[in-house]
């Protein structure tokens, strides 16, 4: 990038405004402020019996903000951060966010006020044209990390809405929701696999240890070999033998890709969080496949929140606050609420992921879950908005 690309950069972010100056902001921001309210929001719903919500049925509206609500804006905020690497463009800033921050909040607010077509248009105005903004960055070369994202944003995009339209039919609105799941899930094997690595070896030639992880290589091309059809198969057929076989496969190949990666060394918290995160995925995929035949002894929704509440929760906190502390919060006073909310979120999901296996705690742990997972989300949010301040 040029001097002058570089001073009209920064003559943009200053008349962005704090909130609209980095891609990554809004959506981080946005996507906290979501997770705050609906996860409280549904469990009161759940004990109080409400039905439904903008159309849909409770349990299909809690299932469709986080997935198709609140992941989308964080890949949003990662991928746009992240094309100007390889693009040599400048970031997006300013109005354009802006506008693209409107489809994301009107996504989340039209649904409760407008009939279904309004609905269902205002919720796929966000993904389609973030698909196309990063399908026009795709025609630069992009590493291989960026573009798991380019290929796997329109896939979510597609089950978002064929999950609001269907959101009626139980059977069919769970499966698109675990798409969108597999769709995270595989994002952070891929994603994770370059980056957590990348920056363990860092930390550790830090302190000088002898030993560091290897490079991205075969282990983890076979890894995702597998992962991607056990993905696949969980969401469409989660108690098929099959389905148990491959999950199976898949969880050993993932303990070991986390053992090699030498997490237990590290003291950086922020990459700490980063092992946290990816250990939610190995126990993810060890209680799915633990729920389909031959076993059957873990209830679903026990995996299903190890995915959600335990890896993309803790692993999309890790990441957001790793780029955030590098290019905004970057403070100590920032830092301490960033741990503490980590802390938080994977307590979060230690309660939301015991809760079906221990019956008659259920609801309790709902709540603790809920209100960590609320604290978890705020910490961060008061972390961000303390950066605008310092």
């Amino acid at each position: 990038m040029s001097a002058s690309s570089s001073l009209a950069a920064r003559r943009a972010r200053s008349d962005a405004g704090w909130l609209f100056s980095a891609s990554f902001r809004p959506f981080f921001f946005g996507a906290s402020t979501l997770a705050v309210v609906s996860i409280p929001l549904w469990v009161w719903m759940y004990l109080t019996g409400v039905a439904e919500v903008a159309g849909m049925p409770a349990m299909a509206w809690h299932a469709h903000e986080m997935v198709f609500g609140f992941l989308p804006a964080v890949m949003a905020g990662y991928l746009l951060s992240a094309t100007p690497n390889w693009s040599g463009k400048l970031p997006a800033s300013g109005k354009p966010l802006a506008l693209l921050f409107a489809l994301w909040a009107a996504g989340r607010i039209v649904p409760l006020l407008a009939p279904l077509p309004l609905a269902v248009a205002a919720d796929a105005a966000f993904p389609v044209v973030v698909t196309l903004a990063l399908v026009r960055e795709a025609r630069v070369k992009a590493p291989r990390q960026s573009r798991h994202g380019l290929m796997l944003f329109p896939v979510l995009a597609v089950a978002s809405v064929a999950h609001r339209l269907l959101a009626a039919d139980y059977d069919t609105a769970s499966m698109l929701a675990r798409v969108g799941v597999a769709v995270a899930v595989l994002l952070i094997s891929a994603v994770g696999g370059r980056l957590v690595p990348s920056l363990t070896r860092n930390a550790l030639a830090n302190r000088g240890a002898d030993r560091v992880p290897e490079p991205y290589g075969r282990y983890d091309v076979a890894l995702l070999a597998v992962i991607f059809p056990a993905l696949a198969a969980w969401a469409i057929t989660p108690a098929y033998w099959l389905s148990t076989a491959l999950l199976g496969l898949a969880a050993i190949l993932q303990g070991i890709r986390l053992f090699r990666w030498r997490g237990w060394l590290v003291r950086q918290f922020d990459v700490l969080a980063l092992h946290a995160g990816y250990l939610w995925v190995v126990v993810g995929t060890a209680l799915a496949a633990m729920t389909g035949e031959p076993f059957g002894f873990v209830p679903p929704d026990t995996a299903l929140h190890a995915f959600t509440a335990g890896a993309i929760g803790c692993m999309t906190m890790a990441v957001m606050t790793r780029l955030s502390t590098s290019r905004g919060i970057g403070t100590k006073a920032g830092e301490l609420p960033c741990a503490i909310a980590l802390a938080a979120v994977n307590l979060s999901a230690v309660a939301r992921v015991s809760a079906p296996m221990l019956g008659e705690s259920y609801a309790g742990l709902l709540v603790a879950g809920s209100a960590l997972w609320a604290l978890a989300w705020l910490l961060f949010c008061a972390a961000q908005l303390g950066a605008r301040f310092k």
